[in-house]
């Protein structure tokens, strides 16, 4: 079993979340307090920091874990 986390699936699930809450990435980006670009940019390349996984979680109500399986 690898210990390796894809970041882009990360990003997957983010974007997931975001549709799962009905969410354009203009009104999470306004929500979360970042730019749309950063939004676009966490879908499509992932998050690579646990601080900022850590930050989604809490915004949509899951755990981290949720976030990074």
């Amino acid at each position: 079993m690898s210990n390796i986390i894809d970041s882009r699936l990360i990003g997957k699930a983010i974007k997931a979340l975001r549709l799962a809450n009905n969410l354009t990435q203009e009104e999470l980006a306004d929500s979360f307090g970042c730019t749309t670009r950063s939004i676009r940019r966490y879908e499509a390349n992932g998050v690579t920091s646990i601080a900022v996984v850590n930050d989604f979680a809490k915004y949509f109500g899951v755990s981290a874990i949720d976030i990074l399986q």
